[in-house]
């Protein structure tokens, strides 16, 4: 089995490749626990319900349009995102993730006196995710 050491993920916000100031990303997709449990059951029963996915990002804060510029406009609205795990060339090996996401927060100072200015964001996504293998 194949492992994979995250060193050239590539992910664009809104079209602006933000890759160089990501340091961290995740995926988290969830589904809802739907209960159909009905009377004379001995068990509960459960089904699948609407998925729920979320984006986090860890960033290296800057203030030009890149990472400030850029995501700073979109609180409050969606922005098309794409993240690819291992670099730009989509494959079976490295999939493209694009989805909708919600931008219902923003710290733009975060850090301490010597420290590297960051941003650490959670973003609901709006509807699915798109994921392509070619």
């Amino acid at each position: 089995m194949a492992k994979l050491v995250l060193t050239n993920s590539v992910i664009t916000i809104g079209g602006t490749d933000v890759s160089a100031f990501v340091k961290q990303v995740q995926i988290e997709t969830s589904v809802d626990e739907v209960e159909t449990t009905a009377f004379g059951s001995t068990g509960k029963t459960r089904v699948g319900g609407l998925l729920d996915t979320k984006l986090s990002l860890s960033m290296h804060q800057e203030y030009s349009a890149t990472v400030e510029g850029l995501i700073y406009p979109l609180i409050g609205s969606t922005t098309a995102v794409v993240v690819k795990p291992n670099g730009t060339a989509v494959s079976t090996a490295n999939p493209s993730y694009t989805m909708s996401a919600l931008v219902v927060g923003w710290s733009p100072v975060n850090g301490a006196i010597g420290e590297l200015a960051s941003v650490d964001v959670s973003w609901p996504v709006s509807g699915t995710i798109t994921k392509a293998t070619v």
